[in-house]
């Protein structure tokens, strides 16, 4: 059984993801997948409740917040597209009509 991961952040820090900008560090949490397979993840709390699950294998994507205390990030529209750990779009299908 693999060694419990000991994260490099307290919770209540301040942390920059790459992608999603200035969040709260809530924590690790264990979330079992469908297939009853388990994955550790970091826990990222945004503004207006939002919330963002990083594998603690993408720690390098996250470092601690240097300075004073800011507004935490929104997440919109736009930011959701461009996650890293979303699934690729599938491209819409062109529908054609014959006259």
């Amino acid at each position: 059984m693999p060694a419990k991961f000991v994260s490099p952040f307290q919770p209540g820090e301040l942390l920059v993801h790459a992608t999603h900008g200035i969040s709260r560090y809530a924590g690790t949490r264990v979330v079992k997948a469908d297939d009853g397979s388990t994955s550790e993840y970091f826990q990222l709390d945004y503004a207006e409740g939002d919330r963002v699950f990083v594998p603690v294998e993408h720690v390098g994507r996250l470092s601690k917040h240097l300075g004073d205390a800011v507004d935490l990030a929104r997440l919109t529209a736009g930011v959701e597209r461009r996650t890293p750990y979303s699934r690729q779009q599938k491209p819409a299908t062109a529908t054609t009509t014959t006259q």
